[in-house]
């Protein structure tokens, strides 16, 4: 149950991330300028909810990590060993043997005929 509303709390977190920031009211006011003033850049707090759902959201996934080890142990407890299979006869010649050796073989034919034109 905790886990739900966790989940539910960091799915709703991560949303607000989009939302962009209110805008105050835009009255102008006269510049004083302070030199040696350090200003902050508005943009920075428009990444506070992107590390608060983020944050959240890793929360969630260290409780659930924490949760699932005590059932992965059990699990592993709880098998008995294999028994021994009789051998199967897999083909040589895959789909994927094919692709790789169709990409392989003239990408080293072509890299052998560029280096062999250095000693001409």
């Amino acid at each position: 149950m905790a886990l739900r509303i966790l989940s539910f709390l960091a799915l709703c977190s991560s949303v607000v991330a989009f939302v962009p920031p209110v805008q105050t009211s835009t009255k102008y006011q006269a510049a004083v300028s302070v030199p040696g003033a350090a200003e902050m850049p508005e943009e920075a707090s428009s990444w506070s909810p992107l590390f608060a759902g983020a944050s959240v959201g890793y929360a969630v996934a260290a409780v659930s990590t924490v949760l699932r080890q005590g059932r992965v142990a059990r699990k592993a407890e709880q098998q008995t060993p294999a028994v021994a299979r009789t051998p199967v006869a897999y083909p040589i010649f895959t789909f994927r043997w094919l692709a790789v050796h169709a990409l392989v073989v003239p990408t080293v034919f072509f890299l052998g005929a560029i280096s062999s034109m250095q000693f001409i």
